[in-house]
């Protein structure tokens, strides 16, 4: 069976996450102590440049998913803040309060999401379909 709109499908995923990281890295600009002293409490070293990269990765590689370009590059730096933040944050905080189990079942389905663009390319309406 042949998926008519398949194309269409992927753009919808890739410009929903797009916009999901482009937001939450904004939100992170507004207040960066905010992840900068999560990093610094969890024991990173030099905390204050990993905030900032980590807000500015989400805010730059957001686009670059958002516009579909090169998914099979521009998603990973995405997927490697997802682990961590997985590792370290959220499946911890399962134990605290077991309501965080969504935390770490949003982080997987994002991780798949942005392997599955690595693995599909971008869909339509994409920089890197025009090129």
């Amino acid at each position: 069976m042949a998926y008519k709109y398949r194309r269409e499908g992927i753009t919808l995923l890739r410009i929903t996450i797009g916009l999901f990281f482009i937001i939450t890295g904004l939100m992170k600009l507004i207040d960066p102590a905010g992840i900068i002293n999560l990093l610094s409490d969890l024991g990173f070293p030099i905390s204050f440049f990993l905030g900032w990269l980590v807000l500015l990765s989400e805010i730059i590689f957001g686009f670059l998913v958002l516009i579909g370009w090169r998914p099979e590059i521009s998603v990973w730096p995405l997927v490697i803040i997802l682990l961590v933040a997985l590792i370290t944050v959220h499946i911890p905080s399962i134990f605290q309060t077991p309501m965080n189990i969504i935390n770490v079942m949003f982080h997987i389905l994002a991780i798949i999401v942005f392997i599955s663009l690595s693995l599909t390319g971008p869909g339509k309406l994409a920089v890197t379909s025009r090129i």
